[in-house]
Order: C-alpha cells, then sequence, then structure tokens
C-alpha cells in the first residue's frame, strides 16, 4: 500500500541478548498488523571483517577468558571524559567499519530505525548527514545501566528497561522527554500461565520437590559441575533442571556427572521450551545477563545471581539486589546456603516475589512498538 510505513530493526549477534530483544520486537510489531513494513537486519553482516572479529571472535574471548580485561575496558571507555574526548572518532571508525550498513539503509530509506545494538548511536550523527537518513532513530538499551556508548545527541528517543537507567541517561545529558522507561522486551512467551502441573509430568519433575532452573551455557563446564555438586548440601528437597544449549561438553560433563549428584537432575541440551521450565521452576541459577534475568522477571521467578560480568552484568545485578528482587552467591559454596534461605523460608521468598513484582514492566514491546508507530504516523 502506498502509505505504508517501513521500520528496520537492527541487532548485532555479538551477544544473544541484542538478538533476542530485536525478535521480541519484530513479533511485537508483527501482532500490530498495521500498515507496516519489518525488517530485522544483523548489522554485523555489512561490516568489514575486522570489526567482525572484534564484535564476534575478540568479544567472545574476552568473555570467557579474560574477564578483567573486558572489565577495564569497559570502565574505562565510560568515563564521562574519554567517552568527550572519543565519541567522534569512534563514530567515524564505526561507520567506516559498518559502510555497507549506511548505504543499505540510505537505500531501504526506512521512515524508523530501532536498535538493539549501541552502534546506532554510535553513527547516527554521519547516518543523517552523509547518508541524509531522515528516519526516526531509537535505541533500545538491553541492560539496567547506560554505558557511554548509547550515549547520541541524534536518537530521537531511548528505551530502557528501568526509572534508574533514565535517570542515569539524563544525570548524563540525555534530555528527560528523549528518555522511555519501557522495561526491556523479551517475547510473551514468559509472561503466559502455564499449566504447571501438566508441565511437570510432561517433562518427569515431581511436584512435591523445589525445582531450581540452572541455564548452564554462561558458566562454562567447570563450574557447572561444581555448582551442581555444591547443591548436594541443600536442605531443602530440590531437583534441578540444566540447559546446555549447543555447548556438547557441558552436555556430556554433567551427565557423567549425574550418579554423584543426591538429587534428581533433569538435562537438556538445546530447547525452546526456556519459558515452560521457567514456569515450573521455584528458583533460578544465572549470570545476571540483561535479556535473562528479564526473562526471569517476567516469569516472576527469583534468583541467585552468580558469576556475573564486570560491567554491564554488574549494572545488572546492582539494579536487581538494590531492589530485593534477587540474591548473589559471591562463591559456589554459597550457593546451596542462600537456596536454603530462599526455599525454607516463606517470607524469604516472598519478599523476593514482591521486589520482582516491584520492578518487572510486562509489555514492554507492545509499549514500544505502540510509541514507534505513533511517532511515525500509524
Amino acid at each position: 500500500m502506498a502509505n505504508t510505513k517501513k521500520v528496520i530493526i537492527l541487532y548485532s549477534t555479538a551477544g544473544m541478548g541484542h538478538k533476542k530483544a530485536a525478535i521480541a520486537l519484530f513479533k511485537a510489531f508483527q501482532d500490530r498488523g498495521e500498515d507496516v513494513e519489518v525488517e530485522l537486519i544483523d548489522v554485523l553482516e555489512y561490516a568489514n571483517s575486522l570489526y567482525r572479529f572484534l564484535y564476534l571472535d575478540f568479544y567472545v574471548f574476552l568473555m570467557s577468558r579474560a574477564r578483567w580485561v573486558w572489565g577495564v575496558l569497559y570502565y574505562f571507555s565510560n568515563i564521562p571524559l574519554v567517552d568527550v574526548l572519543t565519541r567522534g572518532v569512534r563514530g567515524i571508525l564505526d561507520f567506516r567499519s559498518l559502510r555497507g550498513a549506511g548505504r543499505m539503509l540510505a537505500r531501504k530509506a526506512p521512515d524508523a530505525i530501532v536498535a538493539t545494538h549501541f552502534f546506532l548511536p554510535s553513527i547516527a550523527a554521519i547516518l543523517k548527514r552523509q547518508e541524509g537518513l531522515r528516519a526516526k532513530m531509537y535505541t533500545l538499551i538491553t541492560d539496567y545501566g547506560p554505558h557511554s556508548f548509547w550515549l547520541s545527541d541524534h536518537i530521537d528517543r531511548f528505551f530502557v528497561g528501568s526509572r534508574s537507567a533514565g535517570l542515569e541517561l539524563a544525570a548524563r545529558g540525555i534530555p528527560a522527554e528523549k528518555i522511555d522507561a519501557t522495561g526491556i522486551p523479551v517475547v510473551e512467551e514468559f509472561r503466559k500461565d502455564f499449566d504447571a502441573g501438566r508441565l511437570r509430568g510432561v517433562h518427569g519433575l515431581d511436584g512435591k520437590k523445589k525445582t531450581i532452573f540452572l541455564m548452564s551455557g554462561g558458566f562454562g563446564v567447570g563450574p557447572i559441575e561444581k555448582m551442581l555438586l555444591s547443591l548436594n548440601s541443600c536442605r531443602a528437597d530440590i531437583q534441578v533442571i540444566a540447559v546446555c544449549g549447543h555447548n556438547r561438553r557441558s552436555y556430556d560433563n554433567i551427565q557423567l556427572l549425574r550418579e554423584k549428584l543426591d538429587y534428581p537432575l533433569i538435562l537438556f541440551g538445546f530447547t525452546d521450551k526456556v519459558a515452560e521450565l521457567m514456569s515450573v521452576s521455584d528458583l533460578m541459577i544465572t549470570k545476571a545477563g540483561g535479556i535473562s534475568v528479564t526473562e526471569a522477571l517476567d516469569a516472576r521467578l527469583p534468583m541467585i545471581l552468580f558469576a556475573s560480568m564486570p560491567g554491564q552484568e554488574t549494572w545488572n545485578e546492582r539494579f536487581l539486589l538494590g531492589n530485593r528482587a534477587a540474591e548473589k552467591a559471591g562463591r559456589v559454596e554459597d550457593i546451596p546456603v542462600i537456596a536454603n534461605r530462599i526455599l525454607l523460608s516463606d517470607d524469604v521468598y516472598d519478599a523476593l516475589k514482591e521486589g520482582i513484582n516491584d520492578i518487572r514492566r510486562p509489555r514492554a514491546a507492545k509499549k514500544i512498538v505502540d510509541t514507534v508507530l505513533k511517532e511515525i504516523g500509524v
């Protein structure tokens, strides 16, 4: 149709959280059924080989082997003076590395661009000035604290996960009228009211036991083995669901560990039933990734935070702990102690649930879509 509006959602495969948030937005746009054409694009497909290496291979290396280096880089680059001195140069380098993306956006001429990665704020000024883009530009920050890389005077609106993240953005110079604390979007399944009794039967769970949910992919093999063994000292009557994703080594090692565990273990490789598994769980052990903790918040699932990355996950951890929506284990040995405290006390458990209810922002994707469509005239 002649009046159909065009929206492009940009994400990066450097970190699955950016992609998951983009997919949640894409589905929400589709659900509206308006006169809008929506396209989901991985910007790294338009990047040069060096840029892809830095944001894929080198990033993964830092996450898995050199966390302290990542922490130093994160906090140093977040210093306001460093940001002021480097923002212009960074934008030029990012644009040159993503020149194909600039040409693609100019050719498609969308009415709105929504990005779940910080490359859009970095190159927004050049896109408008050099490529002549007239699109409304939106940024969705996928953690509960904004790094300086997200800052830009040329973004029309910032969607953030919490009021505190919005206040931090405002303190860094972003006008309050450009900030919208919508929450971080995840797919609707995490809000769904599942038939927990039926699903326990489907997955072989004992309805009388407390269920601990563990996404093992982000921790690495060694820590997972220690975590599972540590849960032998839990006084609560537990069973554990562990999901390994595509990590075959982790899956095989956990299988070998079964005979050493004093509780039932339900083990999955890759599964698309995470929302279902969360719905039948009483407690989740997780790193504080922005999307992971938001999925748990939407599912109203209390969390023990462990082995979070310095940087963005520290922001998320601070947010959850400050709002009493999670507890933190500093060592593997602390995990069963905290699990006992949560699972054996209704008061402690209910307090965590109350903290979750205070900060969860369901339907974030719908709120973002409604705002974007309204501002582009749909």
